[in-house]
């Protein structure tokens, strides 16, 4: 039988689609110089304005697209509110002046700001601003992001990534993360705020303070913009979709999108995609939320959604983009058989789930595919499967970012893992289209780069 074509590949899967993409796919077709001088007009840069203190958990910018990005904070004040952004060229100088762009505050503090406009490639800062009349008075921290490249562009990207920042541990390697400029964007891999315990919406909301208002988390939503899932403990430990109560599982989802710079386009719907050009293309799973455990040993178990499963298919088939970052949250690796006394919270419970998906990318040719993955306490870098479906796919664990170290990292051996610690960390992916290399690097609370392998996925 000969190589599938991307055409074959499309119909097969479009044939089962009931819903073509979720609402925050991105594309651009723009491809403008992020040099280009703008036409003339007031830029009033932020820096001399006073920072007011009524920003408590920072700001943040995410849902980027080649054009748009969604900018958030949480405000404690009184005062009239705008998000203004600025274009940054070269000689770190500001060029343009976005805005300002209304900024509503929920009746609980939180504001989701959606900016358009923006030219793709081009690095921005932005902040919120608060007035007096028409008058500039104060502002928040001032941020930064960049837009993702456009659709026919192709550079080398560098993202970063952690997973699990419990609120109770030193979390030094965030910091280290928000002092580079070069990270093009962030990816949040879950476990970014263990809620357990919680239960009320308040409860929720304060354990998301504890967490997103340290020093640390703050500067490092600020440092770049960000693509975030989340994993069980942003509802409680190990929580099962069948049975929680509904009116907890429902403030828990209200709780992260409040604290998210997410759209919510389709209700409870965090999986989506996010284009940067020809380099790479960014998908972002659920999968907590879709899974059915009682579905486990029948012939059919359920870890994501049919609709899910059958969006993620189509969007790798059809994706041009040499990379294809599957944000994962819980790894997809076929672990060894001492972490089989718990199997049931990861991909591997759901076996026939787990090889129609790897089955798919392997039959359908598709190349470039990266797992990344956080929840287990540790770092590592493995080949997903020893044999059958997988075994030609890599998966990389991410953080963790603040975590006691899991006692089980000393399992994790060549052949299939090439690399697992326990140090906490943050992670970095450069990703080079010309090469077809993405080098994996762990960077600890000191910023020290204490591991880095190459490899083509």
């Amino acid at each position: 039988m000969g190589r599938p074509t991307r055409r074959s590949i499309l119909k097969g899967v479009a044939a089962g689609l009931t819903l073509a993409a979720c609402g925050s796919n991105t594309s651009s077709g723009v491809d403008v110089d992020a040099g280009d001088t703008p036409d003339a007009r007031p830029i009033q840069p932020p820096d001399s304005l006073t920072e007011s203190t009524s920003f408590r958990l920072g700001i943040s910018a995410g849902d980027l697209a080649a054009d748009r990005v969604v900018l958030w904070s949480y405000y404690t004040g009184t005062a009239p509110l705008v998000a203004i952004v600025w274009r940054i060229g070269d000689g770190d100088t500001y060029v343009e002046e976005l805005g300002p762009f209304e900024a509503t505050r929920s009746d609980a503090g939180f504001i989701h700001v959606p900016v358009t406009g923006l030219l793709p490639g081009a690095r921005y800062r932005y902040a919120f601003v608060e007035l007096d009349g028409e008058a500039r008075v104060a502002r928040s921290q001032i941020g930064r992001f960049r837009a993702p490249i456009a659709d026919n562009a192709s550079e080398v990207l560098t993202f970063g990534a952690v997973a699990c920042t419990d609120e109770s541990k030193p979390i030094d390697a965030l910091a280290r993360a928000s002092e580079r400029a070069d990270l093009d964007a962030f990816l949040f891999c879950g476990d970014n705020a263990y809620c357990d315990g919680a239960t009320s919406l308040a409860d929720y909301r304060a354990k998301y303070i504890a967490h997103f208002g340290r020093p640390e988390h703050v500067a490092l939503r600020a440092s770049a913009g960000m693509y975030i899932t989340w994993d069980d403990h942003e509802v409680k430990n190990d929580w099962n979709p069948e049975t929680i109560d509904e009116a907890q599982l429902a403030t828990a989802f209200k709780t992260f999108f409040e604290h998210a710079p997410l759209t919510e386009a389709t209700p409870r719907r965090i999986w989506r995609s996010a284009r940067w050009g020809k380099t790479a293309e960014i998908f972002v799973l659920d999968c907590r939320s879709e899974r059915l455990p009682s579905t486990i040993l029948s012939s059919t178990p359920q870890y994501i959604s049919a609709e899910q499963m059958t969006w993620l298919k189509l969007g790798l088939a059809s994706s041009t983009a040499t990379f294809k970052i599957i944000i994962n949250s819980v790894p997809i690796t076929n672990m060894p058989s001492v972490w089989d006394a718990y199997p049931t919270d990861r991909w591997e419970a759901y076996g026939a789930q787990r090889t129609e998906i790897l089955k798919f990318i392997d039959d359908s040719a598709i190349t470039g595919v990266l797992w990344l993955s956080g929840d287990f306490h540790l770092a590592f870098i493995s080949k997903v499967s020893t044999s059958g479906p997988g075994a030609n796919q890599r998966e990389v664990l991410c953080g963790p970012g603040g975590q006691s170290s899991n006692v089980l990292v000393s399992t994790l051996n060549a052949p299939q893992f090439s690399f697992a610690t326990g140090t906490n960390n943050y992670t970095t992916l450069r990703l080079d289209p010309a090469t077809r290399e993405v080098k994996v690097a762990y960077h600890d609370g000191a910023g020290t780069e204490f591991h880095s392998e190459s490899f083509i996925p």
